[in-house]
């Protein structure tokens, strides 16, 4: 039994070597596998090949023979026979192209060995396959549907038959409940034809399936790595992070469209319900800069101040956000009517409010700081600073009573060692010292010294200068 089962195996594995190109290294494009027929044999081939035109995405064809013909003189096309064409093989960028061209490239080989089982190319069993779909698409049967419209984007890829059955392959998860399937084609779908006429129809699935997660996520809080093992609704793990990432595609897939806004708003919303007020103000931001059209401005605003306010932490630490948060302040009373805020314009007063307290309250402790180590000159500055921006606040009273008790003190403390810094520093009272006096006229210039042949040459006297004759003390020259 053993010699026939190693029999069976070695020729199991010639099969699949023929089948998959490693035995023909000069030929890179694939062809149906056909039976030929009497009238066009290899001898017919033979003799014909000299004359036959290759029509690109069809075949070889014969002037006189009707039908097209594969590389080998095989016919192309018919029910039972496999539809292919022949590629002339090409160096590209990707397979490098070398001895092997893209003979053994995983996508090649598996385009050769669908060929070999009967699952390669065919334009008609795609055609085929996408008309049941769609029968039973509208039988309401979605899980078979999205089967066959599966199997028919394999039959005939890169093609606009492929595109649409990847589109209705997403509708038919969708409806059949299986969400995660449904998100996934959706972004295999965008991902290879970004300019897809379904994508205003893709993204709005896309969109209702991350908002059922983040509702799910909100009614059912649970960690991360929390396995969901029975709702086929949902991911494995992480059903908020896959929501986030959804509507993320959302936005990068297409950035103008309907839904890009609302978007960018709930995953703000999410982080913001969380208490991640960093991202949260990072998202509401986002949404007030890049979308300024947008009808959630308003709720940016609002809800990007509030984050603002919370990730302040005190006057001890970081005042950006504060100073942040008086400029949005600014820019909402100055973009949104009394009508448009409604109610909530009390309460962005109530915020301004704080807001001036709080920067009071960080310039009061600088002021304390340099007071209490007798610096009164800057504590006073900063007491001014408090009177002249936040004249409103309750620290501005103290701030007054503060520069009035330190009136007529010095800016700057006295040393506590005085006598210490004269010794070395001198007494600044003392007499200046008396200039040196001017070095004898008989002593040698520093020139002398270093050039001595200079002191034998005398310097040329200059030109006599002529003064103008008047006539009454000199001869008019003639």
């Amino acid at each position: 039994m053993q010699p026939v089962i190693l029999a069976l195996r070695t020729g199991t594995l010639l099969v699949l070597l023929a089948a998959t190109g490693c035995a023909a290294m000069g030929e890179s494009g694939s062809a149906s596998l056909a039976s030929s027929s009497p009238a066009t044999g290899p001898d017919w081939w033979a003799a014909n090949k000299d004359r036959a035109t290759l029509v690109p995405g069809k075949g070889f064809t014969v002037p006189g023979t009707p039908g097209y013909f594969d590389a080998e003189g095989r016919p192309i096309g018919g029910d039972s026979v496999q539809q292919a064409s022949y590629v002339p093989p090409t160096a590209t960028d990707e397979d490098g192209g070398g001895l092997l061209g893209d003979t053994i490239k995983p996508s090649a080989v598996m385009d050769r060995l669908k060929t070999a089982v009967g699952r390669g190319r065919n334009e008609a069993a795609a055609q085929s396959l996408m008309a049941e779909g769609e029968a039973l698409f509208r039988q309401q049967q979605y899980a078979e549907a999205a089967e066959k419209f599966e199997a028919a984007a394999g039959r005939w890829p890169d093609s606009p038959l492929e595109h649409d059955a990847m589109f209705w392959k997403a509708e038919s998860l969708f409806f059949a409940d299986q969400y995660p399937e449904a998100n996934d084609t959706i972004m295999g779908l965008v991902k290879k034809y970004p300019g897809t006429r379904h994508l205003d129809k893709v993204m709005a699935r896309q969109f209702a399936i991350a908002k059922y997660w983040q509702e799910h996520h909100m009614a059912d809080p649970h960690w991360p790595v929390t396995p969901n093992v029975t709702d086929g609704t949902r991911h494995r793990f992480d059903t908020l992070g896959h929501a986030l990432k959804a509507y993320e595609h959302i936005r990068l897939s297409d950035p103008t469209g309907d839904l890009a806004d609302d978007a960018v708003l709930a995953t703000a919303n999410s982080y913001f319900l969380r208490g991640r007020y960093d991202d949260a103000d990072y998202n509401y931001n986002l949404l007030r800069q890049e979308y300024p059209k947008s009808e959630h401005q308003l709720k940016a605003h609002l809800l990007g101040l509030q984050s603002k306010m919370m990730k302040y932490q005190g006057s001890d630490y970081d005042g950006t956000a504060l100073d942040e948060a008086e400029k949005l302040v600014t820019q909402l009373l100055t973009q949104f009517s009394p009508q448009e805020l409604g109610d909530n314009r009390e309460r962005v007063m109530k915020l301004r409010a704080e807001i001036a307290a709080q920067q009071a309250l960080r310039t009061w402790n600088r002021a304390e700081y340099y007071a209490k180590g007798r610096h009164y000159g800057a504590a006073r500055f900063y007491y001014q600073q408090i009177v002249k921006e936040h004249p409103t606040t309750k620290l501005a009273m103290q701030a007054r009573e503060r520069l009035g008790s330190y009136q007529g003190l010095p800016d700057r403390p006295t040393p506590p060692v005085q006598w210490l810094a004269s010794a070395f520093t001198g007494d600044p009272t003392e007499k200046e010292s008396e200039p040196l006096p001017p070095p004898p006229a008989s002593s040698r210039s520093l020139a002398s010294l270093l050039f001595p042949f200079a002191s034998n040459v005398k310097p040329e006297s200059p030109p006599p200068v002529e003064t103008a004759s008047t006539p009454d003390s000199a001869t008019t020259l003639r």
